[in-house]
C-alpha cells in the first residue's frame, strides 16, 4: 500500500500554484478593472491576490527547511520545541502583515450595514 499523494507531488502542485497565481491574478484584475472602470485599483488587487501563491510556496519551503531531518548530523527539527515556537511566531507575523496589507488594499469593498 502506498500514499495517494507523496511529498514530491505536493511540492510540484505548490510550484505550479506559485507560478500560476500571479499571472491569473493580473488577468482577472485587468478584466475586472476594464469592466468596472477602475483599472489601477483592480490591477493592484489582482497582483495582491496573485502574490499569495508565491508567498504560500515560500512559507512551505521555510517550514520544510525548519523541520528537516539530517541523518548525518542528527538534526531533527520536528522534535525541537524551539523550532515549533519559531514557526508559530513566523506564521503569526506573516499572517498579521498580510492581513493588514490586504485590509488596506481591499478596504471599501465590504458592505456596511446602517443600523
Amino acid at each position: 500500500m502506498h500514499e495517494l499523494i507523496d511529498l514530491g507531488k505536493f511540492e510540484l502542485a505548490l510550484q505550479l500554484l506559485a507560478a500560476a497565481t500571479l499571472p491569473v491574478g493580473l488577468i482577472v484584475g485587468t478584466y475586472l478593472g476594464r469592466a468596472r472602470g477602475a483599472m489601477r485599483k483592480y490591477m493592484i488587487r489582482g497582483a495582491a491576490v496573485g502574490l499569495l501563491g508565491p508567498i504560500i510556496y515560500a512559507l512551505w519551503r521555510y517550514y520544510r527547511w525548519m523541520v528537516r531531518l539530517e541523518p548525518e548530523t542528527g538534526y531533527v527539527g520536528l522534535h525541537r520545541p524551539g523550532v515549533l515556537a519559531l514557526n508559530v511566531g513566523v506564521f503569526i507575523i506573516v499572517g498579521a502583515i498580510l492581513g493588514l496589507a490586504y485590509a488596506r488594499i481591499f478596504r471599501g469593498d465590504a458592505r456596511t450595514r446602517k443600523e
